[in-house]
This record gives structure tokens, sequence and C-alpha cells, in this order.
């Protein structure tokens, strides 16, 4: 195992009722060079949730990456480069 992804989970319900979780990474882990353990480097912090219990607590999930997918869309939500149209570079079609 080389490297694992620091995970949220945030319950909430959709529009017509159904209770939903939504996955954010939020960080990287890696083994620990020496000894056992792992460090930890977080790119965002969580805020604190109400428990069950009325206590705030804050969990984070260390989970092995998923594969990456071709067809997944960017940080910006457009698709891979490579589902775009072709685009037509032929300059000297311009009628002037």
């Amino acid at each position: 195992m080389s490297r694992l992804d620091a995970m949220i989970a945030t319950d909430y319900q959709t529009s017509n009722g159904d209770s939903k979780t939504r996955w954010t990474k939020i960080g990287t882990a890696w083994p620990a060079k020496q000894g056992g353990g792992y460090s930890i480097v977080l790119d965002a912090l969580p805020l604190p949730s109400m428990s069950r219990d009325g206590k705030l607590e804050c969990r984070i999930l260390l989970r092995e990456p998923l594969p990456a997918r071709d067809d997944a869309p960017r940080g910006n939500g457009t698709p891979a480069r490579n589902n775009r149209a072709p685009v037509d570079d032929d300059l000297d079609q311009i009628p002037f």
C-alpha cells in the first residue's frame, strides 16, 4: 500500500426525501518511513458535526484511491479532453 485518500462523509437529503451520503477527498496519507503509522497531509479541514450522542466530532476515513476513469469530469466539470468533439483548425478556409 503506497498511498491512501483521506475522505469525509456528509449526509444529506435529496429533494424527494431520500437520504444520501457525499464523500469528499480532503487529503492524502502515506505509510510513515520509520515505525508504524501514517503521515497525513490535509488539503482541507473538516468541520465538526453533532454525533448521535450529542458530541461534536470530526471523522476522517483513510481508503485506497479509486482507479482513474477516462470519462470522469475534471475539477471544473468538463469531461476529459479525449471525449470532446474534434476541432477543425484548417485556417485556409477563412473567407477573407
